[in-house]
């Protein structure tokens, strides 16, 4: 089974995690303090006009009454909202009046035409403005088994910490779910209360590392100075199947970043993963960024694997030098988890249980990676500094279309508080991609943004990428198309129709011939969504969906 949703169905589920409807602004000192609201965009990626409903489920076991609230997307004469042939819009769940203030919910979003869909967790919050978004999920992305490759509690210097929801993807009511821990050597945390759970069909429940009493070390597992834990969870059950999102949220500064559980049965993963990101300290003008990889082995056998690195080095000036490859080596041991950072210096360094042979890449080395093994994996992409904590799966199957539903970009209003008349006094979002050709052939790559009624409104065609390599993009990359325009371009995704902001934008990305006719090569896209405020930039990263 792929990552994510791999072909577009009628029934779109999507699991909304840290979520509450309304409530007042906060002023917490850290992410995992502050109060969320969560956003649901979504594109119609069908051929005709779509209706849309939600149907939200209680996160509160305990909840016995009023445990589900249907909403129907409408319009303001009170006939079923359209959303037109690649069109893309935001749903703020404060708007759904009949969900409480206080409690937080998963929801299934069904369409009479196929949907991709996102959730950004948006910060309520006057100081913390982190806004971690993840992928929702089509019922065929369950599974029995759900992997967390990447579960904390109160590490590194920003004291990550889990909190990550399980919901029932199936017909039937589950009373055998069971999530178990494990550290990084595959041993198995202790732990109680997390077996034999209950959970109804299309029900969803909210676990938080704070809370779960992790039993010691085992022999052999270095964590960090004050962690009390750092590995892995496995998310079970005999008859039914599951997905499951998670975020890891900072309990002393506004870090934070959010992604989906990967299935993990042993029908599940694959022996090659894909990494559109790959960066050793790299300063694009707010600190040095690095990527690591979180990489579980499905397999009861220790599984080998190479970590084949294409990348440039980036000059002080911005200028990328020639393309360069490195090869980093590991053995990860059944059932367990393998860390793997950007840079050569750490190889041996971030608690791998095997010592990594070969290189990493250099210092200001920015590129991707294809990661090959001889036993099925999964993994996580992270990149961290400045500014930044993101966190998205590895891919893959990637496609030669590839939909992201989510993009924004200001020219004018990347700031905290932002003066220019265009922005409102608000501040804006930039969105940024990467794009990897992981096919076996060389392909031009193009770009074709759309404004919230599914117009065309700018492109954007590569000269010939490598198979393997990738190329970095913007929406202000793109030659505008009528009705777009370059001042169009430059505020993406806010456009002021009869005196108001509609908050939409989306874009799909193509592999095509020499020629830029036929397609040519299999993509993969990453999504960084950048966010500003007083305490500095922050982001997250998503996974565009294949077709």
């Amino acid at each position: 089974m792929e990552f994510m949703r791999r072909t577009f169905v009628q029934l779109g589920l999507v699991l909304i995690l840290v979520m509450a409807s309304v409530g007042s602004a906060h002023a917490a000192t850290n992410a995992y303090d502050a109060k969320y609201v969560t956003s649901v965009s979504y594109m119609n990626v069908g051929a005709e006009d779509a209706n849309l409903n939600l149907t939200f489920y209680n996160a509160d076991p305990a909840c016995v009454t009023a445990c589900t609230v249907n909403y129907q997307l409408l319009d303001t004469d009170g006939s079923a909202r359209v959303i037109p042939s690649m069109a893309s819009a935001s749903l703020a769940v404060s708007a759904v009046a009949d969900l409480s203030t206080t409690q937080k919910y998963g929801a299934v979003v069904t369409s009479n035409q196929p949907l991709i869909a996102t959730m950004m967790q948006v910060a309520n919050d006057s100081i913390i403005r982190t806004q971690p978004i993840s992928n929702g999920f089509r019922s065929s992305d369950a599974s029995s088994t759900i992997v967390l490759p990447s579960v904390m509690k109160s590490c590194f210097t920003d004291a990550l910490t889990t909190r990550f929801s399980v919901q029932n993807a199936g017909a039937s009511t589950l009373t055998d779910v069971n999530i178990d821990l494990y550290w990084p050597n595959g041993t198995a945390a202790s732990t109680t209360g997390l077996s034999g759970l209950t959970l109804a069909a299309g029900d969803v429940q909210q676990f938080d590392l704070n809370g779960i009493t992790v039993g010691s070390v085992p022999a052999g597992v270095t964590v960090p100075s004050g962690c009390g834990f750092n590995g892995s969870a496995v998310i079970s059950t005999a008859s039914g199947s599951l997905v499951a999102t998670a975020v890891e949220l900072s309990k002393v500064n506004k870090y934070a970043n959010s992604f989906e559980g990967l299935p993990g049965s042993t029908a599940d993963g694959a022996l090659t993963l894909y990494l559109p990101s790959a960066m050793c300290s790299v300063n694009y003008g707010d600190g040095e960024q690095s990527s690591s990889y979180a990489i579980q082995n499905l397999s009861s056998t220790a599984a080998t694997i190479d970590v084949a690195f294409k990348y440039q080095i980036r000059a002080t000036n911005g200028s990328l030098g020639a393309q360069l490859t490195k090869t980093l080596s590991l053995v990860i041991p059944a059932n367990s988890k393998g860390s793997i950072p950007g840079c050569d210096a750490s190889k041996n360094s971030v608690g791998n249980t095997n010592a990594a042979t070969g290189n990493a890449m250099p210092p200001a080395a920015v590129g991707s990676a294809i990661i090959t093994s001889d036993q099925k994996i999964v993994g996580l992409q992270k990149v961290s500094g400045g500014g930044i904590s993101a966190a998205t799966p590895a891919v893959i199957t990637g496609g030669s279309t590839v939909y992201t539903p989510f993009v924004r970009y200001t020219t004018s209003c990347f700031l905290a508080r932002p003066t220019a008349t265009v922005c409102r006094s608000e501040s804006r979002q930039r969105t940024f991609f990467a794009v990897q050709n992981i096919g076996n052939a060389a392909a031009k790559i193009k770009m074709t943004l759309y404004n919230y009624n599914g117009a065309v409104v700018g492109t954007y065609t590569s000269p010939i990428i490598a198979a393997g390599a990738k190329i970095s993009l913007n929406p202000t990359s793109a030659t505008p198309v009528s009705p777009g325009t370059t001042a169009s371009l430059n505020e993406f995704g806010y456009t002021v129709v009869s005196g108001n902001v509609i908050y939409a934008g989306s874009a799909v990305f193509e592999s095509l011939d020499s020629a830029g006719t036929a397609p040519a090569s299999s993509l993969a896209v990453v999504v960084r969504v950048l966010s500003m405020s007083t305490l500095g930039q922050t982001g997250d990263d998503y996974n565009g969906t294949p077709q």
